[in-house]
Protein backbone atom coordinates (compact mmCIF):
# COMPACT_ATOMS: atom_id res chain seq x y z
CA UNK A 1 0.00 0.00 0.00
CA UNK A 2 2.94 2.14 0.39
CA UNK A 3 3.31 3.96 -3.45
CA UNK A 4 -1.01 4.24 -2.81
CA UNK A 5 0.04 6.36 0.51
CA UNK A 6 2.57 8.48 -0.76
CA UNK A 7 0.15 9.06 -3.78
CA UNK A 8 -2.80 10.15 -1.62
CA UNK A 9 -0.78 12.31 0.55
CA UNK A 10 0.83 14.47 -2.06
CA UNK A 11 -2.67 14.70 -3.63
CA UNK A 12 -4.04 15.80 -0.38
CA UNK A 13 -0.38 18.07 -0.35
CA UNK A 14 -1.42 20.14 -3.60
CA UNK A 15 -4.59 21.42 -2.13
CA UNK A 16 -3.57 22.12 1.31
CA UNK A 17 -2.48 25.76 0.34
CA UNK A 18 -5.16 26.65 -1.80
CA UNK A 19 -7.73 27.77 0.38
CA UNK A 20 -8.22 31.05 1.86
CA UNK A 21 -6.89 31.25 5.49
CA UNK A 22 -6.26 35.03 6.36
CA UNK A 23 -2.65 35.25 7.02
CA UNK A 24 -1.26 31.21 7.31
CA UNK A 25 -0.91 30.16 3.61
CA UNK A 26 1.23 26.91 3.37
CA UNK A 27 0.31 25.36 6.64
CA UNK A 28 3.90 24.60 7.10
CA UNK A 29 3.74 20.95 5.58
CA UNK A 30 6.79 18.57 6.39
CA UNK A 31 5.08 15.24 4.17
CA UNK A 32 8.07 15.69 2.63
CA UNK A 33 10.08 14.13 5.07
CA UNK A 34 8.21 10.64 4.34
CA UNK A 35 8.89 11.02 0.33
CA UNK A 36 11.14 8.14 -1.48
CA UNK A 37 14.66 8.63 -0.83
CA UNK A 38 16.01 11.02 -3.65
CA UNK A 39 12.60 12.93 -4.51
CA UNK A 40 12.26 16.39 -5.83
CA UNK A 41 9.02 18.29 -5.36
CA UNK A 42 8.01 21.89 -7.09
CA UNK A 43 4.51 22.79 -6.30
CA UNK A 44 2.28 25.38 -7.33
CA UNK A 45 -1.30 27.15 -5.76
CA UNK A 46 -3.24 30.08 -6.83
CA UNK A 47 -6.22 31.72 -4.74
CA UNK A 48 -8.87 33.67 -6.29
CA UNK A 49 -10.67 35.59 -3.03
CA UNK A 50 -14.04 37.06 -3.24
CA UNK A 51 -14.07 39.28 -0.39
CA UNK A 52 -17.07 42.20 -0.63
CA UNK A 53 -17.81 44.58 1.49
CA UNK A 54 -19.71 47.21 2.93
CA UNK A 55 -18.90 50.07 5.43
CA UNK A 56 -21.03 50.28 8.33
CA UNK A 57 -22.83 53.45 8.80
CA UNK A 58 -20.91 54.99 5.69
CA UNK A 59 -21.43 54.40 1.69
CA UNK A 60 -18.45 52.72 0.96
CA UNK A 61 -18.10 49.79 -1.02
CA UNK A 62 -15.14 47.46 -1.39
CA UNK A 63 -13.70 43.96 -3.36
CA UNK A 64 -10.89 43.50 -0.91
CA UNK A 65 -9.08 40.55 -1.55
CA UNK A 66 -6.62 40.20 -4.55
CA UNK A 67 -5.39 36.76 -6.33
CA UNK A 68 -2.16 35.28 -5.26
CA UNK A 69 0.02 32.74 -6.31
CA UNK A 70 2.23 30.69 -3.89
CA UNK A 71 5.67 28.17 -4.72
CA UNK A 72 7.00 25.16 -2.66
CA UNK A 73 9.48 22.62 -3.35
CA UNK A 74 11.40 20.26 -1.31
CA UNK A 75 13.91 17.91 -2.05
CA UNK A 76 14.01 14.37 0.45
CA UNK A 77 17.33 11.96 0.41
CA UNK A 78 18.16 8.97 2.95
CA UNK A 79 21.29 8.88 4.31
CA UNK A 80 21.35 5.31 5.73
CA UNK A 81 18.51 2.56 6.99
CA UNK A 82 17.64 4.47 10.29
CA UNK A 83 18.49 8.93 8.78
CA UNK A 84 16.83 10.79 6.38
CA UNK A 85 16.29 14.87 5.26
CA UNK A 86 14.04 17.17 3.58
CA UNK A 87 15.16 20.50 2.63
CA UNK A 88 11.20 22.54 2.27
CA UNK A 89 10.91 25.82 0.60
CA UNK A 90 7.94 27.29 1.22
CA UNK A 91 5.62 30.99 1.77
CA UNK A 92 4.15 30.45 5.55
CA UNK A 93 2.13 33.94 6.01
CA UNK A 94 1.12 36.25 3.52
CA UNK A 95 -1.68 38.83 2.73
CA UNK A 96 -2.75 40.65 -0.51
CA UNK A 97 -6.00 42.74 0.95
CA UNK A 98 -6.77 46.48 -0.56
CA UNK A 99 -10.00 48.29 0.27
CA UNK A 100 -10.72 50.05 -3.45
CA UNK A 101 -13.04 53.25 -2.09
CA UNK A 102 -11.80 56.60 -2.06
CA UNK A 103 -10.61 57.44 1.84
CA UNK A 104 -12.82 60.96 1.70
CA UNK A 105 -15.95 59.18 1.75
CA UNK A 106 -15.68 55.49 2.73
CA UNK A 107 -15.13 54.37 6.10
CA UNK A 108 -11.11 52.37 5.29
CA UNK A 109 -10.93 53.29 1.68
CA UNK A 110 -6.98 53.24 0.68
CA UNK A 111 -6.46 50.65 3.52
CA UNK A 112 -4.04 47.92 2.31
CA UNK A 113 -1.57 45.16 3.29
CA UNK A 114 0.90 43.95 1.18
CA UNK A 115 3.10 41.20 3.57
CA UNK A 116 5.21 38.53 2.01
CA UNK A 117 7.33 35.43 3.46
CA UNK A 118 9.64 33.01 2.58
CA UNK A 119 11.14 30.04 4.34
CA UNK A 120 13.62 27.70 4.07
CA UNK A 121 13.66 24.34 6.19
CA UNK A 122 16.19 21.87 6.61
CA UNK A 123 14.56 18.94 8.74
CA UNK A 124 16.34 15.89 9.86
CA UNK A 125 14.44 12.38 10.23
CA UNK A 126 15.54 9.28 12.53
CA UNK A 127 13.74 6.08 12.95
CA UNK A 128 14.35 4.01 16.21
CA UNK A 129 11.92 1.13 14.37
CA UNK A 130 10.16 1.04 11.74
CA UNK A 131 7.22 2.52 13.92
CA UNK A 132 8.40 5.19 15.96
CA UNK A 133 10.69 8.12 14.51
CA UNK A 134 11.40 11.51 15.99
CA UNK A 135 12.58 14.77 13.16
CA UNK A 136 13.42 18.62 13.56
CA UNK A 137 15.84 21.13 12.01
CA UNK A 138 15.83 24.77 11.62
CA UNK A 139 13.56 27.18 9.63
CA UNK A 140 14.97 30.53 7.98
CA UNK A 141 12.33 32.88 7.38
CA UNK A 142 12.17 35.88 5.49
CA UNK A 143 9.34 39.09 5.85
CA UNK A 144 8.73 41.89 4.51
CA UNK A 145 5.75 44.57 4.53
CA UNK A 146 4.24 47.39 3.54
CA UNK A 147 1.09 48.15 5.51
CA UNK A 148 -1.40 51.48 4.88
CA UNK A 149 -4.30 52.96 6.78
CA UNK A 150 -6.82 55.47 5.54
CA UNK A 151 -10.06 56.31 5.59
CA UNK A 152 -12.37 57.86 7.90
CA UNK A 153 -12.79 55.58 10.56
CA UNK A 154 -8.65 55.57 10.87
CA UNK A 155 -8.56 59.47 10.19
CA UNK A 156 -10.74 59.90 13.05
CA UNK A 157 -9.07 57.47 15.70
CA UNK A 158 -5.25 58.32 15.05
CA UNK A 159 -6.63 61.81 15.23
CA UNK A 160 -7.79 60.92 18.53
CA UNK A 161 -4.89 59.57 19.80
CA UNK A 162 -2.80 61.83 18.47
CA UNK A 163 -4.88 64.65 20.44
CA UNK A 164 -5.37 62.71 23.85
CA UNK A 165 -1.61 62.12 23.70
CA UNK A 166 -0.98 65.84 23.08
CA UNK A 167 -3.63 66.90 25.43
CA UNK A 168 -1.09 67.72 28.32
CA UNK A 169 0.67 69.95 26.09
CA UNK A 170 -2.27 72.73 26.09
CA UNK A 171 -2.80 72.46 29.75
CA UNK A 172 -5.41 70.01 29.88
CA UNK A 173 -5.37 66.78 32.61
CA UNK A 174 -4.06 63.25 30.71
CA UNK A 175 -7.19 62.47 28.66
CA UNK A 176 -8.55 58.83 27.04
CA UNK A 177 -8.81 58.28 23.27
CA UNK A 178 -11.58 56.37 23.63
CA UNK A 179 -13.58 58.73 26.19
CA UNK A 180 -12.95 61.66 24.36
CA UNK A 181 -14.47 60.04 21.13
CA UNK A 182 -17.41 59.58 22.83
CA UNK A 183 -17.35 62.41 24.27
CA UNK A 184 -17.34 64.33 20.94
CA UNK A 185 -20.06 61.51 19.54
CA UNK A 186 -24.01 62.71 19.74
CA UNK A 187 -25.88 59.43 21.13
CA UNK A 188 -26.56 57.62 24.21
CA UNK A 189 -22.59 57.63 25.87
CA UNK A 190 -22.31 60.91 25.30
CA UNK A 191 -23.15 62.47 29.02
CA UNK A 192 -21.33 59.93 30.23
CA UNK A 193 -18.25 60.31 28.58
CA UNK A 194 -18.40 64.62 29.18
CA UNK A 195 -18.68 63.47 32.94
CA UNK A 196 -15.56 61.42 33.01
CA UNK A 197 -13.78 63.86 30.57
CA UNK A 198 -14.08 66.62 33.12
CA UNK A 199 -13.13 64.58 36.07
CA UNK A 200 -16.70 64.02 37.32
CA UNK A 201 -18.05 67.25 35.79
CA UNK A 202 -20.06 67.19 32.79
CA UNK A 203 -19.58 70.99 32.92
CA UNK A 204 -15.83 70.83 32.82
CA UNK A 205 -16.10 68.25 30.59
CA UNK A 206 -17.94 69.89 27.54
CA UNK A 207 -15.00 72.69 27.86
CA UNK A 208 -12.68 69.94 27.37
CA UNK A 209 -13.76 69.00 24.67
CA UNK A 210 -14.79 72.20 23.14
CA UNK A 211 -11.22 72.83 22.95
CA UNK A 212 -10.05 69.98 21.81
CA UNK A 213 -13.23 69.03 19.12
CA UNK A 214 -11.29 71.38 16.55
CA UNK A 215 -7.98 69.96 17.12
CA UNK A 216 -9.61 66.15 16.36
CA UNK A 217 -11.63 67.37 13.01
CA UNK A 218 -8.07 69.52 11.59
CA UNK A 219 -5.74 66.35 12.64
CA UNK A 220 -8.22 64.00 10.70
CA UNK A 221 -8.35 66.11 8.23
CA UNK A 222 -4.57 65.94 7.34
CA UNK A 223 -4.64 62.73 7.51
CA UNK A 224 -6.91 62.07 4.52
CA UNK A 225 -5.37 65.47 3.00
CA UNK A 226 -1.52 63.29 3.26
CA UNK A 227 -3.17 60.21 2.19
CA UNK A 228 -3.06 58.66 5.53
CA UNK A 229 -0.41 56.38 7.23
CA UNK A 230 2.16 54.30 5.73
CA UNK A 231 4.68 51.67 7.26
CA UNK A 232 7.28 50.21 4.80
CA UNK A 233 8.75 46.87 6.55
CA UNK A 234 12.19 46.20 5.19
CA UNK A 235 13.61 41.96 4.47
CA UNK A 236 14.67 40.47 7.66
CA UNK A 237 15.84 37.03 8.53
CA UNK A 238 15.08 35.02 11.29
CA UNK A 239 15.52 31.36 12.59
CA UNK A 240 13.07 29.18 14.19
CA UNK A 241 13.26 25.24 14.97
CA UNK A 242 10.84 22.36 14.15
CA UNK A 243 10.12 19.88 16.20
CA UNK A 244 8.38 16.29 15.67
CA UNK A 245 7.84 12.63 16.06
CA UNK A 246 5.77 9.79 14.36
CA UNK A 247 4.49 6.69 15.09
CA UNK A 248 3.66 4.32 12.17
CA UNK A 249 2.14 0.98 11.46
CA UNK A 250 3.47 0.14 7.89
CA UNK A 251 0.86 -3.37 7.17
CA UNK A 252 -2.21 -0.78 7.43
CA UNK A 253 -0.49 2.46 6.18
CA UNK A 254 -1.29 4.23 9.63
CA UNK A 255 0.85 7.24 10.35
CA UNK A 256 0.67 9.63 13.22
CA UNK A 257 2.80 12.61 13.19
CA UNK A 258 2.98 15.69 15.29
CA UNK A 259 4.99 18.37 14.43
CA UNK A 260 5.84 22.08 16.43
CA UNK A 261 6.88 24.61 14.48
CA UNK A 262 8.32 27.35 17.16
CA UNK A 263 7.45 31.30 16.38
CA UNK A 264 10.41 33.17 14.86
CA UNK A 265 11.72 36.97 16.06
CA UNK A 266 12.39 39.86 12.97
CA UNK A 267 13.78 42.61 13.79
CA UNK A 268 12.07 44.51 10.86
CA UNK A 269 14.11 48.24 9.89
CA UNK A 270 11.05 50.45 9.10
CA UNK A 271 9.85 53.52 8.16
CA UNK A 272 6.87 55.10 9.06
CA UNK A 273 4.92 58.37 7.49
CA UNK A 274 2.59 60.09 9.69
CA UNK A 275 0.71 62.94 8.29
CA UNK A 276 1.71 66.31 10.11
CA UNK A 277 4.66 64.80 12.24
CA UNK A 278 7.01 63.59 9.27
CA UNK A 279 8.82 60.70 8.38
CA UNK A 280 10.12 58.23 11.20
CA UNK A 281 13.02 55.13 10.09
CA UNK A 282 12.97 53.06 13.24
CA UNK A 283 12.75 49.09 13.96
CA UNK A 284 9.51 46.88 14.27
CA UNK A 285 9.82 43.91 16.62
CA UNK A 286 7.85 40.57 15.91
CA UNK A 287 7.32 37.24 15.81
CA UNK A 288 5.23 34.96 13.12
CA UNK A 289 3.51 32.53 15.47
CA UNK A 290 3.97 29.30 16.67
CA UNK A 291 2.06 26.57 15.39
CA UNK A 292 1.51 22.70 16.10
CA UNK A 293 0.32 20.49 12.89
CA UNK A 294 -1.28 16.80 13.76
CA UNK A 295 -1.68 14.48 11.02
CA UNK A 296 -3.24 11.18 11.18
CA UNK A 297 -4.02 8.51 8.04
CA UNK A 298 -4.76 4.96 8.05
CA UNK A 299 -5.88 2.58 5.81
CA UNK A 300 -9.41 1.76 5.54
CA UNK A 301 -8.67 -1.36 2.78
CA UNK A 302 -6.33 -1.59 -0.26
CA UNK A 303 -7.94 1.05 -2.04
CA UNK A 304 -9.22 3.29 0.31
CA UNK A 305 -7.00 5.33 2.73
CA UNK A 306 -8.61 8.28 5.86
CA UNK A 307 -6.82 11.17 6.57
CA UNK A 308 -7.06 13.71 9.23
CA UNK A 309 -5.65 16.49 10.36
CA UNK A 310 -5.50 19.91 12.66
CA UNK A 311 -3.32 22.33 12.74
CA UNK A 312 -3.13 25.11 16.05
CA UNK A 313 -1.41 28.50 15.41
CA UNK A 314 -1.00 31.01 18.38
CA UNK A 315 -1.94 34.56 16.84
CA UNK A 316 -2.51 35.60 20.22
CA UNK A 317 1.32 37.10 20.92
CA UNK A 318 1.80 38.28 17.10
CA UNK A 319 1.90 41.68 17.35
CA UNK A 320 2.90 44.40 15.61
CA UNK A 321 3.27 47.74 17.04
CA UNK A 322 5.75 50.19 15.30
CA UNK A 323 7.22 52.88 17.76
CA UNK A 324 5.39 56.18 16.34
CA UNK A 325 2.01 54.57 15.54
CA UNK A 326 1.77 52.91 19.16
CA UNK A 327 -0.81 50.64 18.15
CA UNK A 328 -1.16 46.64 17.34
CA UNK A 329 -1.87 46.00 13.46
CA UNK A 330 -2.06 42.69 13.94
CA UNK A 331 -5.30 41.61 16.25
CA UNK A 332 -5.84 38.44 15.29
CA UNK A 333 -6.98 35.39 17.91
CA UNK A 334 -5.80 31.96 17.35
CA UNK A 335 -6.92 29.27 15.03
CA UNK A 336 -8.27 25.97 14.93
CA UNK A 337 -8.03 24.33 11.60
CA UNK A 338 -9.29 20.86 11.20
CA UNK A 339 -9.58 18.93 7.90
CA UNK A 340 -10.88 15.39 6.64
CA UNK A 341 -10.52 13.69 3.99
CA UNK A 342 -10.49 10.29 1.89
CA UNK A 343 -8.48 8.98 -1.24
CA UNK A 344 -9.48 6.16 -3.50
CA UNK A 345 -7.29 4.47 -5.81
CA UNK A 346 -9.07 3.67 -8.83
CA UNK A 347 -5.94 2.38 -11.06
CA UNK A 348 -2.40 1.40 -10.12
CA UNK A 349 -1.77 5.27 -11.79
CA UNK A 350 -4.93 6.86 -10.46
CA UNK A 351 -5.88 8.16 -7.04
CA UNK A 352 -8.37 10.13 -6.18
CA UNK A 353 -9.30 12.54 -3.28
CA UNK A 354 -11.91 14.16 -1.52
CA UNK A 355 -11.46 16.45 1.94
CA UNK A 356 -13.20 19.04 3.72
CA UNK A 357 -11.73 21.63 5.98
CA UNK A 358 -13.12 23.03 8.50
CA UNK A 359 -12.20 26.40 10.92
CA UNK A 360 -14.73 27.59 13.55
CA UNK A 361 -16.14 31.00 13.86
CA UNK A 362 -15.52 32.23 16.48
CA UNK A 363 -18.08 35.19 16.98
CA UNK A 364 -15.65 38.24 17.13
CA UNK A 365 -17.20 41.39 17.98
CA UNK A 366 -14.75 42.73 15.44
CA UNK A 367 -11.63 41.41 13.24
CA UNK A 368 -8.37 42.91 11.67
CA UNK A 369 -9.18 44.79 8.04
CA UNK A 370 -5.63 42.73 7.25
CA UNK A 371 -7.46 40.04 7.85
CA UNK A 372 -10.73 40.05 6.93
CA UNK A 373 -12.56 36.84 8.01
CA UNK A 374 -14.06 34.77 11.00
CA UNK A 375 -13.78 30.63 10.43
CA UNK A 376 -14.35 29.32 7.11
CA UNK A 377 -15.70 25.47 5.02
CA UNK A 378 -13.38 24.42 2.59
CA UNK A 379 -14.45 21.41 -0.30
CA UNK A 380 -11.22 19.98 -2.48
CA UNK A 381 -11.23 17.63 -5.04
CA UNK A 382 -7.92 16.12 -6.24
CA UNK A 383 -5.85 13.60 -8.29
CA UNK A 384 -2.53 12.20 -9.07
CA UNK A 385 -1.26 10.47 -12.04
CA UNK A 386 1.87 8.23 -11.45
CA UNK A 387 4.03 6.81 -14.15
CA UNK A 388 7.37 5.36 -13.52
CA UNK A 389 9.45 7.74 -11.53
CA UNK A 390 7.27 11.12 -12.31
CA UNK A 391 4.17 11.84 -11.01
CA UNK A 392 1.41 14.94 -11.09
CA UNK A 393 -0.87 15.75 -8.57
CA UNK A 394 -3.69 18.72 -8.70
CA UNK A 395 -6.36 20.05 -7.47
CA UNK A 396 -9.34 22.58 -6.83
CA UNK A 397 -10.89 24.16 -3.96
CA UNK A 398 -14.13 26.07 -2.54
CA UNK A 399 -13.78 27.81 0.24
CA UNK A 400 -16.97 29.36 1.86
CA UNK A 401 -15.42 32.22 3.96
CA UNK A 402 -17.25 33.28 7.75
CA UNK A 403 -18.65 36.45 7.77
CA UNK A 404 -17.23 39.13 9.92
CA UNK A 405 -16.76 42.84 11.01
CA UNK A 406 -13.68 45.20 10.15
CA UNK A 407 -12.82 47.23 13.50
CA UNK A 408 -10.58 50.22 14.01
CA UNK A 409 -10.48 50.97 17.52
CA UNK A 410 -12.73 48.16 18.67
CA UNK A 411 -15.43 49.38 16.82
CA UNK A 412 -16.98 47.89 13.29
CA UNK A 413 -16.58 49.72 10.97
CA UNK A 414 -16.61 47.40 7.51
CA UNK A 415 -19.07 44.36 6.70
CA UNK A 416 -18.10 41.15 5.34
CA UNK A 417 -20.78 38.74 4.24
CA UNK A 418 -20.88 36.01 1.46
CA UNK A 419 -17.08 36.06 0.97
CA UNK A 420 -15.49 33.00 -0.55
CA UNK A 421 -12.15 31.63 -2.21
CA UNK A 422 -11.49 29.62 -5.36
CA UNK A 423 -7.74 27.68 -5.19
CA UNK A 424 -6.12 26.07 -7.82
CA UNK A 425 -2.85 23.92 -7.16
CA UNK A 426 -0.01 21.75 -9.06
CA UNK A 427 1.93 19.20 -8.10
CA UNK A 428 4.78 17.95 -9.74
CA UNK A 429 7.18 15.19 -7.98
CA UNK A 430 10.02 12.88 -9.61
CA UNK A 431 12.21 10.42 -8.29
CA UNK A 432 15.88 9.94 -9.22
Amino acid sequence: MNRFVLAAIATMTSMASAQAGGLDRSMQNISALFDPSNTLTFAITHVNPDLPAEDIGNDGTYSVGASYTDFRFSYANRINEQVSFAIIGDEPFGSDVFYNADPTDSNIGGTRADIESDALSFLGRYEFTDRMSVFGGLRAERVDARISLNGLAYARAIALRGVAAQAQAVGLPPVDATTLGAALTPGPNQTAALTALGGGDVVSGQAIAAQLGPLVQGAAGNFLAQDGYDLDLDDDWGLGVTLGAAYEIPEIALRLAVTYHSEVSHDNGAREVLPGLGIFDNEVNFASPQSVNVDFQTGLNERTLLLAGLRWTDWDDFSVIPDELGVDLAEIEDSYRWTLGVARRFTEEFVGLASITYEEDQGLDTVSPLGPYDGQVGLSLGARYTRDRFNLSGGVNYTWVGSADAGVAGQPVTAFRDSSALGVGLQVDYRF
